[in-house]
């Protein structure tokens, strides 16, 4: 990013095709941000409506990560897989949301159905050091993801092998006789068995899906940029919590309501919005109830208020729920206040 990005506004990436493109608009637009090309639709920019300061560029989702390491975004959206392989562990840029609730899947180890007595990633250790015995060479795996590989097979002990490089549909390698198995993302599964592939116990090397990350380049930030990120950060948190929780109003007998405080708290990890009126158990008074309730518990959270003498109990789906502040958003700013500290620290050893 050139000298004037200190004027510049918050400049977010997105994949420039396919599903995963597809998803992130629909999920951005379920936020309440609309995306909208700029000019006839053809140019590589966009506008993000219903947030102020953002531009939306487009990159391939493989490329995001380097892109926003680099200086080019100041955030993007990509897949996890793709960050981990590309982007985790450099200097300059950070995973501000892991789970966006969309393109999910797994990068796991399969191998052929044929090897009947390759069930475990032990089974998958012992070949390879037979093969490696018999053949005279180690057992090939294709992958298109060689850091998650090398890393994930060292951790579990296996070091007889070699990678090859994929650069087309991976589940198809073993079948062309280019490699012995696989490390590939799946989802349901099905392209794996229609590839005569399975997965093996143990061999799940990450699960994935979208999600937000961030530059730590403090150059590139400035008051407007942040504010939008901010906005972007804390809407999003807020449209996700209120997918995965059901707000609730009702109101206790203050005799009962310490009592039924404790459990929602405890029992049920309800996080109590406000509670008002009479706290005096001699009162004869009523406590009024606004709490947050994850919706796989929400008949058991009913029963007990309609044990404890609980009345209009009202459950409603929000559309968003805020909290006081943001907690990806603050550590961000944390992140890149440390970042700059130690820049600062390493510039002033220097001289």
């Amino acid at each position: 990013m050139n000298a004037g990005a200190q004027k510049q506004k918050l400049a977010i990436a997105l994949p420039s095709k396919g599903r995963l493109q597809e998803q992130c608009v629909n999920f951005l637009s379920s936020c309440g941000f609309d995306v909208r090309r700029v000019g006839n639709g053809r140019e590589y920019v966009s506008s993000l409506v219903g947030v102020d300061d953002v531009d939306v560029i487009y990159f391939r989702p493989e490329e995001i990560p380097n892109r926003v390491e680099q200086g080019d975004a100041h955030a993007g959206i990509t897949g996890e897989d793709l960050y981990r392989e590309y982007g985790e562990g450099r200097p300059a840029s950070l995973l501000l949301m892991p789970r966006l609730g969309f393109g999910g899947a797994r990068l796991v180890v399969a191998v052929p159905q044929s090897w009947v007595d390759v069930a475990t990633m032990s089974d998958l250790d012992e070949a390879a050091m037979l093969f490696h015995q018999r053949h005279g060479r180690s057992l090939r795996v294709a992958t298109k993801f060689s850091r998650l590989t090398r890393a994930f097979f060292s951790e579990s002990g296996i070091v007889e092998y070699s990678l090859v490089e994929s650069s087309g549909a991976t589940e198809g390698a073993p079948a062309a006789g280019v490699a012995d198995f696989i490390v590939d993302l799946t989802s349901t599964g099905t392209t794996l068995a229609e590839n005569h592939l399975k997965e093996i116990a143990g061999g799940t090397v990450l699960q994935t899906e979208a999600c937000l990350i961030a530059s730590l380049r403090g150059a590139l930030w400035n008051p407007r940029a942040v504010a939008a990120l901010e906005h972007l950060v804390e809407q999003i948190e807020a449209r996700i919590r209120a997918t995965s929780q059901l707000v609730l109003r009702f109101s206790l007998p203050a005799k009962t309501a310490a009592g039924a405080k404790r459990q929602l708290s405890e029992k049920f990890g309800c996080v109590l919005g406000s509670w008002n009126g009479s706290a005096d158990a001699n009162s004869g008074g009523r406590a009024f109830v606004v709490a947050y309730c994850q919706r796989a518990k929400v008949y058991g959270v009913v029963k007990l208020l309609k044990s404890s003498g609980a009345e209009g109990i009202i459950v409603d789906r929000g559309e968003f729920i805020f909290e006081g502040s943001s907690p990806a958003f603050e550590a961000f700013k944390q992140a890149l206040k440390g970042r700059n500290h130690a820049a600062g620290n390493r510039i002033a050893a220097e001289r």
